[in-house]
């Protein structure tokens, strides 16, 4: 390698680091080139601290740009600030020249305190500006803030927009709504709805007593407790949920998803694994390129796509469709109107018992049955270029045409739910279910 080659790499190599450190706010850059680096510089720290005594507004609106913010409720009325200045210069004598002119900015009015700073005044920054603020528990909040850490608690109604920075937000006694991205947000006890919208970041969220919506993408989303609907937009992002009582609503793509204990349900994935113990609703999945993992269904069940391997048992409902192609589906202790389409894949079905009718059609997949052992329902099998293995203790009719073989049985009981099973060039097996043991899958 030739050296302006190497040069030109290592200049490649550098650019990239820089551009992800700013891009990703790491960096205390600005659009209009005023500030440099903070390497030898030295960090010089300048507080004050502001009092708003009664009567105090109804909403406080700040506006802040690099640098962090703690707001906290409390059971005073009055409110306290904090402001706090970290300014990296060569000496002192041009830290305190910087110090003397920033300053925190405070309007008032009977229904809005605004509070931000003068930083668009200076050229040259590199500093940071910090706000601790103690207000009456309940007050409307309002933070945009960019590369620094929110942190906000026991407010009421509240807004945040912290382009760049971490979030931790708890006790919020009204609606909530969060913008960020690269960072993290920590949501806990909101009292009112809640909407997130985020990206490369991780969502952790408790405990929210009115409906939920996330927008999302390349993260992590983690919701427990929420008591109302829940609606996630999240392409790329790994959900987790747990006690979600409303209708959920997510749509996905390129990763698992894994929900406990929720409602109504619809997913919408694509190359997604999914993953449901216990559902108190219909579950309608829409799926391609995964798998599918289901226990403790109520409710009715809707599975359609393709390449899908589908799992399921204990499911209650009133009926269960599948519709899917080139993996396998197997079904245990299910009870529901049951239809099945399936091609160039396997089925096996394993009824609690047969109170509905059951309709299941493959191509190029074979069908193994557990007949619930004492259960008499009409039943017919069709395997076209194929062969029906008939294992239980029960006259059968049975025969071939036009390379079909056709089994029936129990046609007398006509006032019973009727079972039928077909597929092409493969086997139907037809076993009985021994009470109270372990069915192995078998093989077909």
């Amino acid at each position: 390698m030739k050296a302006k080659e190497i040069i030109l790499l290592i200049f490649i190599i550098v650019a990239g680091v820089f551009f992800y450190y700013a891009q990703t706010g790491k960096l205390d850059i600005t659009t209009d080139f005023g500030d440099v680096f903070f390497w030898n510089l030295e960090e010089f720290t300048y507080e004050e601290f502001q009092l708003v005594e009664p009567p105090i507004p109804a909403r406080l609106h700040i506006i802040n740009a690099h640098g962090k913010i703690e707001i906290q409720g409390t059971e005073e009325e009055k409110i306290t600030i904090d402001f706090q200045e970290k300014i990296w210069r060569k000496n002192e004598e041009q830290a305190k020249e910087v110090s003397e002119k920033l300053k925190m900015v405070i309007n008032k009015d009977e229904n809005l305190l605004r509070i931000s700073t003068n930083r668009s005044e200076f050229r040259r920054k590199n500093f940071k500006t910090n706000f601790k603020i103690f207000i009456p528990q309940g007050m409307e909040v309002e933070v945009e803030n960019c590369y620094g850490f929110v942190n906000v608690s026991k407010t009421g109604k509240t807004k945040i927009n912290n382009r760049h920075g971490e979030i931790i937000l708890s006790e919020i006694g009204g609606a909530l709504n969060v913008k960020n991205s690269y960072e993290d947000v920590e949501i806990e006890n909101v009292q009112s709805n809640c909407q997130v919208e985020s990206k490369h970041s991780t969502i952790l969220v408790k405990n929210v007593m009115g409906e939920m919506k996330i927008i999302h993408r390349y993260g992590k989303i983690h919701l427990e407790n929420v008591s109302k609907n829940v609606e996630i937009e999240s392409p790329h992002t790994k959900i987790f949920g747990h006690g979600l009582r409303g209708a959920v609503e997510i749509q996905n793509s390129y990763e698992k998803i894994t929900l406990y204990d929720v409602g109504k349900t619809k997913i919408q994935g694509h190359h997604s694994k999914v993953e449901v113990d216990g559902a108190n609703g219909d579950l309608k999945i829409s799926n391609s390129y995964g798998n599918v993992k289901l226990k403790n269904i109520e409710g009715n069940l809707h599975i359609e796509g393709k390449s899908l391997n589908i799992s399921g048992s204990k499911i209650v409902g009133e009926e269960i469709y599948i519709s899917s192609s080139y993996q396998d589906t197997e079904l245990t202790e299910f009870s529901a109107k049951t239809t099945i389409f399936v091609s160039h894949g396997d089925i096996v079905l394993k009824p609690l018992i047969i109170n509905q009718p059951i309709q299941v059609k493959n191509e190029y997949g074979a069908i193994k049955f557990f007949w619930p052992k004492g259960e008499k329902n009409p039943f017919e099998a069709r395997a076209n270029n194929g062969e029906i293995k008939w294992n239980l203790p029960v006259e059968i009719s049975s025969w071939e045409e036009d390379h079909t073989s056709i089994v029936k049985a129990f046609l007398q009981e006509t006032d019973k739910p009727s079972v039928f099973l077909s597929t092409s060039y493969n086997n139907i097996v037809i076993e009985e279910k021994s009470l109270g043991v372990k069915q192995e899958k078998a093989e077909i």
